[in-house]
């Protein structure tokens, strides 16, 4: 319970970024979207990688054809969510939509299940900061005239996925909101942390006191090199003209505190060294991968004592898919204005009451009376279905 609490935490801070679910704070912005802004998704996708852990045995790995079952559980339902993400980012609301990048998440994720915690701990360690340096490189190299770029255009233009979304393969590897060279530290931390005891108390304390040195340390050196460093000075005398456009248009301070779109700007090193929400540096990849073990941590600790309490946030995380596509498919029909002049014209009229709202009382009745969700069930036995039919 305390790992759908976790999620259901996940995608309520979704919902803040989305349909800004929070409360006014004094200059007129949402409070809590600074809080959440890239640490929910980071989360998120920290806690698919201990479901996959879990999927394939937890703390005791299944061995021989159980973990072949396993191993295709997982990646059959990666392949599930392309289409189903694609679909949803081809409806045009602006949600970043993480489904289609958990195909490659999964695909990738699955050759580690038979490592044991430490060594899968340890390449999400590398990863974490080798990733956004590779990534900085090759995105400098595919931008303008460098000698990526030609080929960069050339897979786009024969990916039928960027025709049908605007987002392909070289979007779900490199250049997307969610590309998996900087998002997988997450997803294997959470594979790494799926093969611990979690019943443990030790563990679930462990999982706080080390999410938070992590936390506290990487925050703090990105504040000691904005601060201190002369980082800042540097970044603003560069954040000019084109790179302004193409992070939106915020001035520094606040892209630094909002967050950017998934991948750092590349006319500067010096970016490698923030934490901006949503950007893939390293600081802020080990910062949102800390805050995240310590929400998990706290999760386990508290459900057992609180489940009646905290019932509801878990029904949204046990049904996280489910919700997840309803409220993107909400967003939808608002910007279109399906229910305008209908008698359902209240669904769309505040979308973070009725999305919020909407998500509780819909998850905690379902997981009442029918148990595994509306798209959790199909997901459930079309993958266990076909990973038992494959050699």
């Amino acid at each position: 319970m305390g790992i759908d609490v976790a999620r259901g935490i996940a995608v309520l801070g979704m919902f803040v970024v989305h349909v800004g679910v929070g409360w006014e704070a004094a200059d007129g912005s949402n409070a809590l979207y600074p809080v959440v802004s890239g640490r929910s998704a980071a989360l998120f996708a920290l806690l698919a990688g201990v479901s996959i852990a879990l999927l394939s045995g937890g703390s005791a790995p299944k061995q021989g054809k159980d973990m072949g079952v396993a191993l295709w559980r997982v990646v059959i339902r990666g392949l599930i969510m392309l289409p189903l993400g694609t679909a949803l980012t081809m409806l045009g609301t602006g949600v970043s939509v993480i489904l289609a990048y958990y195909a490659l998440f999964f695909v990738l994720a699955a050759p580690l299940l038979w490592e044991r915690w430490k060594i899968v701990a340890g390449t999400a360690a590398v990863l974490a900061f080798a990733g956004p340096v590779v990534s900085f490189w090759l995105r400098g190299l595919a931008t303008g005239r460098g000698s990526l770029a030609g080929p960069v255009r050339a897979v786009d233009a024969y990916d039928p996925l960027v025709g049908w979304s605007g987002e392909g393969v070289v979007d779900f590897l490199l250049t997307g909101a969610y590309p998996a060279l900087t998002w997988m530290p997450f997803v294997l931390a959470g594979l790494a942390i799926g093969r611990l005891d979690l019943r443990a108390v030790r563990v679930r304390w462990a999982l706080v006191g080390v999410g938070a040195v992590l936390a506290a340390a990487a925050y703090g050196a990105a504040w000691v090199a904005l601060s201190v460093g002369g980082v800042r000075e540097r970044l603003a005398g560069s954040f000019t003209g084109g790179i302004v456009e193409r992070y939106g248009g915020q001035g520094l301070d606040e892209t630094l505190s909002r967050g950017l779109p998934g991948t750092l700007p590349v006319n500067d090193w010096a970016w490698l060294v923030t934490a901006a929400p949503h950007g893939g540096s390293p600081l802020e990849i080990v910062g949102a991968g800390g805050v995240a073990m310590v929400v998990l941590g706290v999760c386990l600790l508290v459900a057992d004592r609180l489940w009646v309490v905290l019932y509801p946030l878990a029904a949204v995380g046990a049904l996280a898919l489910t919700t997840y596509v309803g409220h993107v498919v909400l967003i939808w029909a608002a910007e279109r204005g399906v229910f305008e002049g209908t008698v359902l014209w209240w669904l769309t009229s505040d979308l973070a009451v009725s999305v919020l709202v909407g998500s509780l009382v819909f998850a905690t009745v379902w997981r009442l009376l029918v148990r595994r969700g509306p798209l959790e069930g199909p997901l459930h036995a079309v993958s266990l279905w076909a990973a038992k039919r494959i050699p």
